[in-house]
């Protein structure tokens, strides 16, 4: 089935345009910079070392109803010979009447690729190796409170694609979609209603974003597809009595691509966001259905805990996808506010995937 049609009926009926009132600067927000070094883990990449930080604060007049921007950066080197270096920023103009946000990255990332499809087996492991760098860039104008409308556009160069033959000596390069790498260029469209508190750590609100992009040679793109997003995620505050604050968030996902669609730009599942305890892109294809739910709670200080639990599974097409063939994973983890305005935070997540499989992920921010 093609949803297509229902996303832009749905993304029809709720855009509502509205006003907005006027209302006090805020003069009370203090700009906060944070950084430091820091070791992570996670089953993609092992130990990895770097550093992180974010600069939070409120654009020039702006007023108690504008919620506080960030530049993020974060640049490491793991014990797989992997690097990465991102630069991340969420601008609100004043009144949030704009929002810019995107992300500038430069990665080289060896990593293991396992086929396309849901019931890849292990010993399909192969090494592969790529450089790529990445540009992103939304430019968002506000419908109504919290609602916002607007173009993407990204650019996403990858090089030196290479890969190592099966233990059993087969595989070859030549059978991975996108092998010769090049260049994906592509225009969007997104729609984005975030009612979140909080964009790092949100604490009730919810957030929906929809994205459809088209990439082609008329962008100078090497490869020609289409891929449509719909990410929607609600947070209850429960408990609000101090110290054993609790929050309840869920999240689903829908992910679709059509055409000529290289191997990095499938539905990967897995990873430090959703299906924690799944190694990111063991299972890959055009499509993927996933959802998670998450219970967060303070503990004492600035220490808390939380227990998660999530499933997905991935198809060729949308009347492939079958109820018994849902993946499922789950665990728990630790998190150490280090922001107390915007709750900016530190996890330790541990997840358990199928058929075993397990991942321990130390690193910055809330997974969704």
């Amino acid at each position: 089935m093609n949803f297509k049609p229902l996303y832009i009926l749905l993304l029809l009926l709720i855009i509502v345009v509205k006003g907005h009132a006027q209302s006090e600067l805020d003069t009370l927000y203090r700009p906060q910079f944070t950084a430091f070094p820091y070791p992570a883990y996670a089953q993609e990449t092992s130990w990895e070392f770097g550093a992180v930080g974010i600069y939070q604060f409120k654009t020039a007049n702006a007023t108690f109803d504008t919620r506080p921007s960030n530049i993020y950066f974060i640049g490491f080197y793991t014990l797989e010979n992997q690097m990465r270096f991102k630069l991340e920023h969420t601008l609100f103009t004043n009144h949030e009447d704009w929002v810019f946000e995107g992300s500038l990255e430069y990665s080289k990332y060896p990593e293991k690729y396992y086929g396309i499809g849901n019931n890849t087996p292990m010993e399909n492991e192969q090494l592969m190796d790529w450089s790529k760098v990445e540009w992103r860039q939304q430019f968002l104008k506000k419908l109504s409170d919290k609602m916002f409308i607007g173009l993407q556009y990204r650019y996403v160069n990858f090089w030196d694609i290479s890969v190592e033959k099966r233990a059993d000596g087969t595989g070859s390069l030549e059978e991975i979609p996108g092998y010769k790498g090049g260049i994906n260029s592509g225009l969007g469209l997104v729609y984005k209603w975030d009612k979140r508190d909080f964009v790092l750590a949100p604490t009730k609100g919810h957030f929906i974003e929809f994205r459809a992009e088209s990439y082609g040679s008329w962008l100078g793109s090497d490869y020609s597809f289409s891929a449509f997003k719909l990410d929607m995620r609600k947070y209850f505050s429960l408990n609000k009595k101090k110290p054993y604050h609790t929050v309840v968030a869920f999240q689903g996902l829908l992910n679709q691509t059509y055409g000529d669609v290289p191997f990095r730009e499938l539905s990967l599942m897995g990873g430090l966001v959703m299906m924690r305890g799944v190694y990111e892109g063991r299972f890959r294809d055009h499509h993927m259905m996933a959802f998670q739910g998450e219970v967060r709670q303070h503990l004492f200080w600035r220490i808390g805990a939380t227990a998660f639990f999530s499933t997905a599974q991935v198809a060729p097409n949308w009347n492939a996808f079958l109820f018994d063939q849902f993946k499922f994973a789950g665990g728990a983890g630790l998190r150490l506010l280090i922001n107390k305005d915007d709750r900016a935070t530190l996890r330790a997540d541990y997840g358990m995937g199928p058929d075993g499989s397990s991942g321990l992920y130390l690193t910055f921010g809330e997974a969704f």
